[in-house]
């Protein structure tokens, strides 16, 4: 009975092992390590969160090239590379030729698993260019006024483009972690010659996703692709101060929820500064980052913990802040308290599919908890402990937060301290 491939494959690499053709080349391993920054995602993951993984419209990379639903794109990326050459100072030979020279450090930034046989050289190369050339037209149109080269009615790249070919929705499949295109390719194709030309990569795929640049991201290095230069501008912003805790096992503890920090005196607030780690619990109020939920949240969300929690050198950011929001939002009333409270902007349209985005988010992922948010968590937990804090709490919800409810508070106190004057009075009076 003949094996399949991937058998094979393994029992000649023990054959090998055992004739002495195998060996550890630490310093060979030590710089794939480094290069490598693009991942499949576990299969466990994917059947966890069916669909959060996949591209809708356009693949990038080989992982998903050829998929059936992503074939109508492939002919858009072919006008798109007539159309980079025809502006072009160089012949389609000198790209080729810069990407070839650089082609073992590209292969290197993904990870091949065994069930993926790896792309003849030709066929590699043209992939990143037809792949590159597409991106960096999206992204010349998308920044021009005026005459582009493409018709009004082309359907991705003119002014009217048609809805299944809306830049949002490639710009969702830039942002999943199977589909990264190094930015390497895109910094190769704009300076084919190795010109030393300035090309603000970072800034380039933070225009192309349509996002705002919090400030100089990286201090002027490339980003390895752009779902990482996404994070890194999400991240951008204060942190909190690392502290001291008097009890760091307390940070361990699931928080209570936003509402039954609420009924414990805490005052949700929109974070006045940018950045995912500008979270902060000072005098009963807790700030957190202003977050627009929509139909694209959750999948955007589940790709950065994905890469987060792959890519060894990342610290565990984006983990951390969708855990603590996992730990507030139990039910669609703490979704409402978040909402009404400027923290959450809800495109969802149902507070129940927000909390069930947040209770369902986490599943399958590993958390441990940031060093910069480990004093917020402990600080909250035991405010919730102080019983005065909850009295208070009670008081102010029960009497002070509707005005008719105050008056009549009011009125009342007003009647007591009456019936006590009289009453001395009539005593007074008695003796005197």
């Amino acid at each position: 009975m003949v094996g399949t491939g991937r058998e094979q494959s393994q029992s000649q690499w023990m054959l090998d092992l055992m004739n002495g053709k195998v060996s550890i080349n630490r310093e060979k391993e030590a710089e794939e390590w480094r290069q490598r920054c693009i991942y499949k995602v576990p299969g466990f993951l994917k059947e966890l969160h069916k669909e959060a993984f996949i591209p809708r419209v356009v693949s990038f990379g080989p992982f998903h090239h050829g998929s059936p639903h992503l074939q109508p794109m492939e002919q858009h990326k072919r006008r798109a590379l007539l159309h980079f050459l025809d502006r072009s100072e160089h012949p389609l030979q000198v790209y080729l030729d810069a990407l070839q020279a650089k082609e073992q450090a590209i292969r290197g930034c993904w990870e091949w698993p065994d069930d993926l046989v790896p792309l003849e050289s030709k066929d590699f190369l043209n992939m990143m260019l037809l792949d590159g050339c597409f991106l960096l037209e999206l992204h010349r149109v998308s920044q021009t006024d005026g005459e582009t080269g493409y018709a009004d009615e082309d359907p991705v790249f003119g002014s009217k483009s048609a809805l299944f070919f809306a830049h949002h929705n490639n710009y969702h499949d830039l942002l999943m972690l199977e589909n990264q295109i190094p930015s390497m390719v895109l910094n190769t194709l704009l300076d084919p010659l190795g010109a030393g030309i300035c090309t603000r990569m970072n800034e380039l795929i933070l225009e192309l996703l349509g996002e705002e640049i919090e400030k100089e991201v990286f201090g002027g290095k490339m980003g390895l692709h752009p779902l990482q230069i996404y994070m890194m501008n999400s991240l951008c912003g204060d942190v909190p101060e690392l502290e001291e805790l008097s009890d760091p096992e307390s940070y361990f503890q699931k928080l209570p929820s936003a509402t039954e920090l609420h009924e414990a005196g805490v005052r949700f607030k929109s974070s006045s500064k940018s950045g995912l780690m500008n979270i902060t619990f000072n005098h009963g109020v807790l700030r957190l980052p202003w977050i627009p939920i929509h139909g694209s949240t959750e999948a955007f969300l589940l790709n950065m913990m994905a890469f987060e929690q792959l890519h060894v050198r990342n610290l565990n950011w984006v983990s951390s802040y969708v855990s603590l929001l996992d730990d507030l939002i139990d039910t669609a009333n703490d979704v409402e308290l978040l909402v009404s409270s400027g923290v959450i902007d809800n495109a969802m349209g149902s507070k129940e599919d927000v909390a069930d985005i947040f209770n369902r988010i986490a599943h399958g992922m590993v958390f441990s908890e940031n060093p910069h948010l480990m004093g917020v968590r402990n600080r909250l937990i035991h405010h919730c402990k102080v019983p005065s804090n909850r009295w208070r709490a009670y008081f102010v919800h029960t009497y002070l937060s509707d005005p008719w409810t105050l008056i009549s508070l009011l009125a009342a106190a007003l009647l007591l301290l009456l019936t006590i004057l009289q009453t001395l009075y009539t005593v007074l009076s008695y003796y005197y």
